[in-house]
């Protein structure tokens, strides 16, 4: 099946970065078919992507003098069924484990558990370091209905490429 590449995006991160994105995503979906349900579903899903990327980045990390795949990245493909959106971004090696086992605890519950997992997270009162509640990883397996996908690529004694497709029926 022929998968169409809708968005793709590398370099620094920042909201207004954000910002642009949804714009372009929302003038790419009238150009690939996609209904609008599935259009708020993704804008939803796209923001806490790309909103944890800009918390787990490094910045500083992403300059002409390094290869590429020190940049975030975001890509947007669809083929006639589905629809998935994948980030990429740097992160320091101690942040894998934890995130290994928060995507790990996510896709471990069915869309009820997830429902009283969100409602538990939510009115639990703790932040992170980084400033979130831990919704978001709850929010995008709530909104598409799909396991959260991920990979660790080993990029230097201190780094890892960390990357998260979610996918969800167009």
């Amino acid at each position: 099946m022929l998968i169409k590449s809708i968005l793709s995006y590398r370099g620094p991160l920042y909201f207004s970065t954000i910002d642009w994105l949804l714009s372009e995503f929302k003038v790419a979906v009238q150009e690939h078919d996609i209904s609008f349900k599935t259009y708020k579903k993704m804008i939803s899903v796209m923001i806490e992507a790309l909103e944890n990327v800009t918390k787990y980045t490094d910045q500083l990390l992403c300059s002409d003098k390094l290869p590429k795949h020190y940049c975030p990245s975001c890509q947007i493909s669809c083929n006639d069924t589905f629809i998935v959106i994948e980030t990429s971004n740097p992160v320091k090696n101690q942040e894998v484990k934890p995130l290994r086992s928060k995507i790990d605890m996510v896709n471990s519950h069915d869309n009820h558990a997830l429902k009283e997992l969100y409602k538990s997270t939510i009115t639990d009162g703790k932040f992170s370091s980084k400033g979130g509640a831990g919704l978001g990883f709850i929010e995008m397996a709530k909104t598409t209905g799909s396991k959260l996908e991920y990979d660790f690529e080993s990029l230097s004694k201190d780094y890892t490429l960390y990357t998260l497709r979610v996918s969800m029926s167009k």
